[in-house]
């Protein structure tokens, strides 16, 4: 266990509400999937996951055995800290974060800020450094951001914890520009009766889309920090995202630190083209450890990555060379961030 010095440092920014811990069950099972088309230029390869339109049901299914996901060090993936790395961020609450293409040719890792920030984001290129930019917010639903997905060639995806979904595509000038209000995940209780909530219902932390064309059951995953779950996420024909109400979502045993508080704070896939593209990753709060898990969604067992990352992790991503990025929200208006290259994925 790391140094208890940040434990007490990072509680109060961490903490914003008290949670019941819940038993773990059932993974979700892989399945072959029907490739569907995505909306925008054609992608580099077929999509995945059979779509759904947005569910109208409003329970989910009941588990009926219990998944036993202990973790265990993991002896494969090696990383180590950039020091050369530029921390902090001028960008506020960092609390997602993807590798994106906004110009092509430029890979860059783009974070967005958390709640009553105003879409407020920052990219980062080896090449040309951090830029700040910012994502239209409709009054559909909250700026809540906690999670965030990039599917190429080219749409950004992101998640409010209330479970309200945004779209949006490069506007050709290095930015993005939205496709549409906002829209819930799914009937409630898989998302806020009100999408402006903040931190209700399932309290979604992260959003995690597969690559196009990958195999599995659901297209990605919504990290509920509520449940310590995973929802199935299916994506449609034309792009929109919904929760599987039919598929029971996966719970996970990970490590806790105390009993009243939720840990989960983000899940990731690798950047599409990197050693890391078909790896399924989660991360907690300081409630958590901040540790970083690797997730065998076959069978629902995480194993932890040794790394020694931010005091309470809240966005984690993984680039097309597959370095690890960790970003910090302490509720500043600076957050740290760090970067790991990683060898074995």
């Amino acid at each position: 266990m790391r140094g208890a010095w940040w434990l007490v440092v990072a509680l109060a920014a961490c903490g914003r509400e008290v949670r019941k811990p819940v038993p773990t069950a059932t993974p979700i099972a892989p399945a072959t999937p029907t490739p569907t088309s995505t909306p925008t230029s054609t992608p580099t390869s077929t999509p995945t996951s059979t779509p759904t339109s947005t569910p109208t049901s409003t329970t989910t299914a009941t588990p009926t055995t219990t998944a036993t996901a202990t973790p265990t060090a993991t002896p494969k993936v090696a990383c180590k800290n950039d020091g050369s790395f530029p921390s902090p961020w001028n960008v506020p609450e960092a609390s997602g974060a993807a590798e994106v293409e906004l110009r092509r040719g430029t890979k860059e890792i783009l974070v967005i800020s958390d709640s009553g920030r105003h879409g407020a984001a920052m990219a980062w290129s080896a090449s040309s450094g951090t830029r700040a930019l910012t994502l239209a917010v409709d009054d559909a639903a909250s700026d809540d951001f906690e999670g965030m997905a990039w599917l190429a060639p080219g749409r950004l995806y992101t998640l409010t914890s209330s479970g309200a979904v945004r779209t949006y595509v490069p506007d050709g000038s290095g930015g993005l520009r939205a496709e549409g209000p906002a829209y819930a995940v799914g009937a409630p209780p898989l998302s806020c009766s009100d999408l402006h909530g903040i931190n209700c219902g399932k309290n979604y932390e992260g959003l995690c889309l597969r690559r196009a064309g990958a195999a599995g059951k659901c297209a990605g995953y919504a990290a509920s920090k509520q449940e310590t779950a995973l929802y199935c996420v299916n994506r449609d024909a034309s792009g929109r995202l919904s929760i599987d109400a039919a598929t029971p979502p996966m719970h996970l045993d990970l490590a806790r630190l105390t009993t009243h508080e939720g840990v989960l704070s983000d899940c990731a896939f690798g950047a599409e083209g990197g050693p890391a593209q078909d790896v399924l990753l989660v991360t907690t709060n300081v409630f958590g450890g901040s540790a970083t898990y690797i997730v065998d969604e076959a069978t629902g067992r995480v194993t932890s990555l040794d790394l020694v990352t931010t005091p309470t992790n809240e966005a984690i991503a993984v680039d097309h060379e597959g370095a690890f990025y960790a970003f910090m929200d302490d509720n500043g208006d600076k957050s740290l961030a760090l970067r790991f290259t990683c060898s074995g994925w």
